[in-house]
């Protein structure tokens, strides 16, 4: 069918859709190597354009991951290196960065968002404050697909909104939803470009499949079925969305852009699994393969080749100025290089020679084929890792693509030349190195503690124990060392054998505001002779340092004359809520503690 000479011209310029999938594995197409899954829509995706096997995104979290991809910025640059919150009120991305939205705007494009946002909860950071004409979807981390509600923690909050304001429709499948209001925008706007971000909440929990794929995957084993049933939800969805491109005879000149926000979650709400990172180590949180290597296809048929495969390493942040060089604008200084000579066949480097991730407390520098982790984190718990001897993790991807085996103590010289490598940039700090653990001496190191409640199960350290070793763990929350407690308290009894003369009790506790753990907000003791009458507790204040940017260990000192005692018993209190300075106001707090000492 001829189309009208209007209708040409303003189709010159090619449409550009990006279809980000959540909490989807590393192999988790059929075409990328998972053959018990059923994803003829994307795979056919892959057979009409380029698909990527060595692609990756620029954190292994949710928000971060949206933000480097949005901006061709890696996340601490684009401003948001951790997720935001899915509170209403509460500050994301930064709105002087320049997002792709804005820039094909500026470009003369429709720009519409339908889906997850997950990058801000206020007018000026919800999608309409960063360059979308039209936004349909919720603005939080995830929400149950029937009910729209967001349930991670309470109270509970219903969370649909369109063009910023809550909308409600219950009982109606969001995956359907999405669909409806995709099939709008570009119906709408079939006779100018437009810019589609598409971004399907799922495959991340809750795992809400429909019935016709829990049955056709009905013998698999838990929770790979309901996983996998979710998979196939969304290729169908993006079966869907080609047909309506197909009907309006737009496919041919309209760029699609499949990824994955990071690697398959191994947490609680998702049963501790389903997805699959295949021969990679790690999932999502971590900076093993497992955690930023996704499946990414990249599809236009009027002007790239079909059924390509690129093993070159190409990373989320390449998709903005990719699009830019496409329809023929240069777009503004971006960390992110067009993959567009990669694409087209006519050069075979990669852009990235050297690549540096950080995420929380673990960081990742690779250069060619070498890839150093420090503290490193494997939330699958297949291969255990020494928090000692592990602290920093070597390999070479061409000869270990499963990063089992770490090399760093047989190449010194190379983890020195990577360490040099991540130090060059802007975003590394001192802090972010190894260093050794501080000993100290305490009357309690041969006492017995008991903890009145456990540690959250994350960060247990080697146990009660562990407070009272003599040696105080690093700023790395998660190096083996510091027992966390999310929101509640530590309560703690010590047993010194016999009665003795205390003057000093030292609490080592840790901030880390980024990570939303601060130091305690008071600290109670009280003394007992013979472990049944306990004096008043007495209280010490101590409080969170506003604002603070850096990891920071604090020796808290509680100092009596005249204290004779054979029991100690101490209350840590846990702030609970994060502060009203912080990022996520209201928000569940960490406390960490580690080594309680005694003189």
């Amino acid at each position: 069918m001829l189309m009208s000479g209007s209708l040409i011209f303003a189709q010159q310029r090619p449409n550009v859709i990006i279809i980000l999938t959540d909490d989807q594995g590393t192999i988790d197409l059929n075409s990328f190597g998972a053959k018990d899954l059923y994803t003829p829509n994307i795979d056919r995706l892959a057979k009409e354009g380029v698909k990527f096997t060595q692609f990756y995104a620029a954190a292994p979290l949710c928000s971060p991951s949206r933000a480097s991809m949005l901006t061709g910025l890696n996340p601490h640059a684009a401003g948001l290196p951790g997720n935001a919150s899915s509170m209403k009120g509460t500050r994301g991305m930064p709105t002087d960065r320049v997002t792709i939205a804005e820039a094909m705007k500026e470009a003369g494009y429709a720009t519409g968002h339908i889906g997850k946002w997950h990058l801000g909860f206020t007018p000026e950071t919800m999608p309409n404050g960063q360059g979308f004409d039209y936004s349909f979807g919720h603005m939080g981390g995830c929400i149950d697909n029937y009910s729209h509600f967001f349930y991670w923690n309470g109270p509970n909050r219903h969370d649909l909104y369109e063009n910023g304001e809550e909308v409600w429709k219950d009982g109606a499948y969001f995956p359907n939803l999405m669909v409806e209001k995709t099939n709008q925008f570009i119906t709408q706007n079939k006779e100018n470009p437009f810019f589609l971000y598409y971004a399907i909440n799922l495959p991340h929990y809750p795992l809400q499949p429909t019935l016709k794929w829990r049955n056709h995957y009905k013998d698999l084993p838990h929770p790979r079925r309901d996983y996998a049933a979710f998979v196939s939800t969304i290729d169908e969805r993006v079966g869907q969305l080609l047909k309506t491109l197909d009907d309006l005879e737009l496919r041919e000149n309209t760029i699609i852009i499949f990824q994955s926000d990071h690697g398959h979650s191994v947490e609680d709400r998702a049963f501790r699994g389903g997805g699959s990172s295949g021969p990679y180590r790690g999932a999502k949180m971590s900076l093993f393969e497992g955690g930023i290597r996704v499946p990414a296809i990249i599809s236009y048929p009027k002007a790239i080749p079909e059924n390509q495969e690129r093993n070159q390493m190409a990373l989320n942040i390449d998709w903005f100025p990719t699009i830019m060089d496409y329809i023929g604008e240069k777009p503004k200084k971006l960390e992110g290089k067009s993959l567009r000579p990669l694409i087209e066949g006519t050069t075979t480097k990669t852009a990235h020679y050297v690549f540096r991730w950080k995420q929380g407390v673990s960081w990742a520098v690779r250069k060619g084929d070498w890839k150093l982790i420090g503290f490193p984190q494997d939330p699958t718990k297949q291969t255990q890792l020494d928090s000692e001897r592990d602290v920093l993790f070597l390999s070479n991807l061409n000869e270990d693509i499963r990063e089992v085996n770490n090399l760093a103590s047989q190449y010194p010289e190379k983890v020195d030349e990577l360490l040099s490598e991540y130090m060059k940039w802007e975003y590394a700090h001192s802090d972010d190195l190894p260093k050794e653990r501080e000993q100290l001496r305490s009357m309690a190191k041969t006492a017995l503690i008991e903890l009145d409640n456990p540690p959250h199960s994350k960060y247990r350290a080697k146990g009660a124990q562990s407070l009272i070793d003599e040696k105080l763990g690093t700023r790395q929350f998660n190096d083996g060392f510091w027992l966390g407690y999310e929101q509640e308290d530590l309560n703690a009894t010590i047993d010194l054998g016999k009665v003795q003369q205390v003057e000093r009790v030292i609490v080592g506790s840790l901030q880390d505001a980024s990570s939303w753990i601060f130091f305690p907000e008071y600290i109670e003791i009280s003394w007992s002779a013979d472990g049944k009458k306990f004096s008043k507790p007495e209280r010490l204040e101590v409080g969170a340092l506003k604002d603070a940017k850096r990891k920071l260990v604090k020796r808290i000192s509680f100092e009596r004359e005249n204290v004779h005692a054979r029991f100690i018993k101490i209350k840590i209190k846990n702030t609970a809520r994060c502060p009203e300075w912080h990022v996520a106001p209201g928000q569940k707090a960490w406390l960490f503690i580690d080594e309680i000492t005694i003189q």
